[in-house]
Parts: C-alpha cells; sequence; structure tokens
C-alpha cells in the first residue's frame, strides 16, 4: 500500500473528529444549523477515493450565501477546531427545504451532535 493511500486513509477514519470540528464552525457562524455524515462514510463503503460528505442545513428563515458560507466554515474549522487543511471533507450546505433529497437518497445518515 502506498504511503498516499495510508495517508488518506488515516484522514477517513478521523471522520467523527472532523465532522465534530466542522459542526462546531458551522454553529458559531450560524446558530442553528444541523449536521450530518453522508454518503459513503456514513454507509460504510469507504475506499481510496472517498471523502467525509457533510451535510449542513441552514435553518428557514435565515439566507446566506453558500459559498461564502462553505469556505468560512472550513477556515473556522481549521482555525479554532482543529481541523487540518487537507482533510477530505466535501461540505454540502442546504436550506430547510432542501435537505429532503439528501437525507432520503442516503441510505445512511449520521448526525453530528456534541
Amino acid at each position: 500500500m502506498s504511503s498516499w493511500v495510508r495517508y488518506h486513509f488515516e484522514h477517513l477514519r478521523r471522520w467523527r473528529e472532523y465532522a465534530v470540528a466542522v459542526m462546531r464552525a458551522a454553529k458559531d457562524l450560524v446558530p442553528g444549523v444541523r449536521v450530518f455524515v453522508i454518503g459513503g462514510i456514513a454507509e460504510g463503503r469507504t475506499t481510496v477515493l472517498s471523502d467525509i460528505d457533510i451535510l449542513i442545513i441552514v435553518p428557514g428563515g435565515i439566507t446566506v450565501n453558500k459559498g461564502r458560507l462553505y469556505r468560512d466554515i472550513l477556515i473556522r474549522a481549521m482555525d479554532v477546531y482543529g481541523l487540518p487543511w487537507d482533510a477530505p471533507v466535501e461540505l454540502h450546505i442546504v436550506y430547510d427545504y432542501e435537505s429532503k433529497y439528501y437525507l432520503e437518497s442516503s441510505s445512511k445518515v449520521i448526525e453530528i451532535r456534541v
């Protein structure tokens, strides 16, 4: 196994730690967000090409610039909560009314709470 593959899998093994860092950063920036891990990591289908899909649901009545929020969450998660700069996380930021598709199309979702 190559050193990159081992390194990547080490990141993937730390998915819960990374999701908590993202959740804390997201809640700092938008109170009331809900955060879930979805996709292959949640479903136990981890491969060398996997990333950690994190669904961030913005509550109704709040309007955000999703691109800016994506960036701000990652920066805060790195600067304040120790998320490694090269953590393979993929954020999916949606409003309440958009979340049904993600939650219903995943065979398993894991809500991240502290």
